[in-house]
């Protein structure tokens, strides 16, 4: 057993937050299945206790939710500007859920999480426009029990065809992890590093 695959076997629930933290920071790291796979194992082996996962994905929800909302509040403007230019994608989904929460409100909050980016493009328009903490957070930690939750009773749903599924792929666990790794870093520094050079190109070579 491989390192990678050792501490996704004894640490899953480590592995859970850091996957359920990373995917509401926007990075392509999507947790949905993470919690489904975690209500298989809750329903046909007992463990993990569902009421843990969900109390844990609230939490790495809420934290991930007050970082885009903190940001909204103190960058707003000036961070959708560069979010625009960056992405006309992202600067799509601004614009949708600007319009989105201007209609319905903070309620869009608690649903926003089912959509994949939605959860922290909404977070960070709620910090920009001003949004009562208080609401905010009530907001987060609903939307965040429901969408939990609900992966959890898919999971326990179907327990045992996933299980089967899962027992069958298994072996390949510790190279999708590391190639999901490598991707991840790899779209990271597809993102930065022309920032970077048009920054240092920029600077004049002697002072």
């Amino acid at each position: 057993m491989g390192p990678v695959e050792s501490f996704a076997t004894n640490h899953p629930l480590s592995l859970l937050a850091l996957n359920v933290f990373g995917d509401q920071l926007g990075l392509p790291l999507p947790s949905y299945p993470s919690l489904v796979l975690a209500g298989a194992f809750a329903s046909e082996q007992g463990s993990p206790d569902p009421a843990l996962i969900v109390a844990l994905a609230m939490l790495c929800c809420l934290l991930a939710d007050s970082l885009w909302f903190c940001l909204g509040a103190r960058f707003g403007d000036a961070l959708t500007r560069r979010i625009e230019r960056s992405s006309p994608r992202m600067s799509t989904a601004l614009a949708q859920g600007r319009k989105a929460y201007l209609r319905h409100g903070p309620v869009v909050l608690v649903f926003a999480r089912f959509i994949p980016g939605a959860g922290a493009v909404s977070t960070l328009l709620a910090g920009q426009i001003g949004m009562a903490r208080t609401h905010f957070v009530a907001c987060s930690l609903l939307g965040s029990m429901l969408w939990s939750g609900s992966a959890l009773a898919l999971g326990a749903g179907f327990g045992e065809a996933i299980l089967h599924a899962f027992d069958s792929l298994k072996e390949y666990l510790e190279l999708g992890l590391v190639t999901l790794g490598v991707a991840v870093l790899t779209l990271l520094v597809l993102r930065v590093a022309p920032s970077a050079l048009r920054h240092a190109m920029g600077r004049p070579l002697c002072r």
